[in-house]
C-alpha cells in the first residue's frame, strides 16, 4: 500500500469515529448475537458476596484441570429474586453451603454492561456436580494420605489409661464446645479432667490455617496433655467440607499426642475423621467416651486389686497349713527328742550315781590319810616324842643365824619351858 492509500484510509476512518458507549455498545450487541442462549458452566468459586438487599456477587476462576492453575476468571451475578432459593436447594441437597472454595456446574447467560463490563447472570446450579466434585476431592485426599503411608499414624499412638489433661481445639462460642465441658465435668462418677481451650476457627475459609495453627500451639507443650480433641459444634452440623482439608488431615497424622475428633456429623467422617486416633458423631460423645475410659481403668484397678487380695488370701492360707504342719512336726520332734534326751540324762545319772559313790570313796580314804598325818605332824604329838620347839619373843626360831649373843630364848618341851641366854651360835659345815 502507498504512503498515500494509507493517509486516504486513515481520513475516512477518522471521519466515521464513534464514541467509546457507541463502541462497547457495538460489542454488547455482537456479544447477545453471538450468545444468544444459556450456557451450563463448570468453575471454582474464588469469592463471593451477599448484599443486604439479597443479590449475590462471585468471583469465578476456571482452570484446564481441577486445581490447576487459573486460565479464566470472570464476575457473575445471581440476582435476590433466584438466590434465596437456588443456596437453599443447593444446601439441602448436597450438606454444605454456597460459598468460596467449591465448584459448581450453573447455567447462565453472558450479559455486558458499558460501565460494568462482561458478567454471568446465575440462572441456575446443579449441586449433585458439586457433591460429585468434593468427593472427589475428598478421595484423593484420602489416595495422598495412604500412598503417603500415614493415615494411620495417629491411630497407632497410646492413649493412657486415665487420660485426664485435655487440649481442646474449638471455638469459645461454639455450643457444642460447652456441651463438651458440661458433660467432661459433671460426669457421675467424680473424676477430674483438665481441660485447655485453643481458640480455632472451625467453619470457613479461615479453618485450615486456624485449626492446623492451633494444633501446632498443642503441639510444642504436648508434654503437658494425654490427648488432643478436636471439637466442631454450632453451625451446620452436615457441612464437614472444611475438614477433608489435606493440611488439617495431615497435621493429625503427624501429631505426637492422640487425636480424638467429635466435628458433629452423625452419617459420614471426614478425612480429618479417618486420620485421628479415634472419631465420634459430637462433642458430647467424645467427653462421654473420656468417661466410660476413665471407668474402665478405675474398674481394670478395682478388678487387679481383688483378685491381689484373692492371691494374698490363698498365700495366706497354705502358708497357714504350712505352718501348722511344720509345728505339727517340730512338736512330734521335740517330743522325741525330749524323751530320747531324758533316757540319756537317766543314763547319765546312773552313771554318775556309781561313779560318785566310787569317787567319794576314794576322797575319803584320801582324807583320812591327810589326817593321820596331820596328826603324826601335830607339834604336840611332836613334843610328845621327845623333840622341843625354841620360840624368841613368841615366835619360832627354825634357824640358829637369826639370834644373836645374848638373846633370851624360850625352850618348849612337852609339859613345861625353860628360859636361856645364848652365848655363843656355832654353824656347821
Amino acid at each position: 500500500m502507498s504512503r498515500e492509500t494509507y493517509d486516504h484510509h486513515q481520513q475516512m476512518n477518522r471521519d466515521s469515529k464513534i464514541s467509546l458507549t457507541e463502541l462497547l455498545g457495538l460489542v454488547r450487541d455482537k456479544i447477545y448475537e453471538a450468545l444468544p442462549d444459556a450456557f451450563w458452566v463448570i468453575a471454582e468459586i474464588a469469592e463471593m458476596k451477599v448484599q443486604t438487599a439479597g443479590h449475590c456477587y462471585l468471583e469465578l476462576t476456571g482452570s484446564d484441570t481441577p486445581g490447576g492453575r487459573v486460565t479464566g476468571r470472570a464476575r457473575a451475578t445471581i440476582w435476590a429474586s433466584k438466590y434465596r432459593s437456588l443456596s437453599t436447594f443447593f444446601n439441602a441437597s448436597t450438606g454444605i453451603p454456597l460459598r468460596a472454595g467449591i465448584t459448581i456446574l450453573f447455567r447462565a447467560t453472558v450479559e455486558y454492561h458499558e460501565l460494568y463490563g462482561l458478567s454471568l447472570n446465575i440462572s441456575d446450579i446443579d449441586p449433585s456436580y458439586t457433591a460429585g466434585d468434593m468427593a472427589l476431592r475428598r478421595e484423593a485426599v484420602i489416595r495422598r494420605l495412604t500412598a503417603e503411608g500415614v493415615i494411620s499414624m495417629n491411630a497407632g499412638l497410646h492413649l493412657v489409661p486415665y487420660p485426664r489433661n485435655i487440649a481442646v481445639v474449638s471455638s469459645s462460642k461454639a455450643a457444642g464446645y460447652q456441651d463438651f465441658i458440661n458433660h467432661l465435668m459433671a460426669n457421675p462418677y467424680g473424676y477430674i479432667f483438665k481441660t485447655t481451650l485453643f481458640e480455632a476457627v472451625m467453619q470457613g475459609e479461615e479453618t485450615e490455617a486456624s485449626v492446623t495453627g492451633a494444633l501446632d500451639m498443642v503441639a510444642g507443650e504436648a508434654g503437658k496433655y494425654d490427648a488432643v480433641a478436636i471439637i466442631r459444634g454450632g453451625g451446620s452440623t452436615t457441612d464437614l467440607s472444611w475438614f477433608d482439608s489435606y493440611a488439617i488431615a495431615f497435621h493429625v497424622t503427624q501429631f505426637p499426642l492422640p487425636v480424638i475428633t467429635g466435628i458433629g456429623h452423625e452419617k459420614d467422617q471426614s478425612v480429618t475423621d479417618l486420620a485421628a486416633w479415634k472419631a465420634l458423631r459430637t462433642p458430647t460423645a467424645v467427653a462421654g467416651f473420656l468417661v466410660e475410659r476413665t471407668l474402665e481403668c478405675e474398674n481394670r484397678i478395682i478388678g487387679m486389686a481383688g483378685e491381689l487380695a484373692s492371691a494374698v488370701t490363698e498365700a495366706l492360707e497354705a502358708a497357714g497349713e504350712q505352718i501348722s504342719s511344720l509345728q505339727n512336726r517340730i512338736a512330734a520332734t521335740a517330743r522325741l527328742i525330749v524323751r530320747v534326751n531324758s533316757d540319756r540324762l537317766g543314763y547319765h545319772a546312773e552313771t554318775l550315781r556309781r561313779s560318785s559313790g566310787i569317787v567319794l570313796q576314794k576322797a575319803a580314804d584320801i582324807t583320812g590319810r591327810l589326817e593321820g598325818s596331820l596328826r603324826h605332824l601335830d607339834p604336840a604329838a611332836v613334843l610328845k616324842r621327845g623333840y622341843t620347839l625354841t620360840s624368841r619373843n613368841g615366835l619360832i626360831i627354825r634357824s640358829a643365824g637369826k639370834l644373836e649373843p645374848g638373846d633370851i630364848i624360850t625352850t618348849h618341851f612337852e609339859r613345861d619351858t625353860a628360859t636361856s641366854t645364848v652365848q655363843q651360835i656355832t654353824k656347821k659345815d
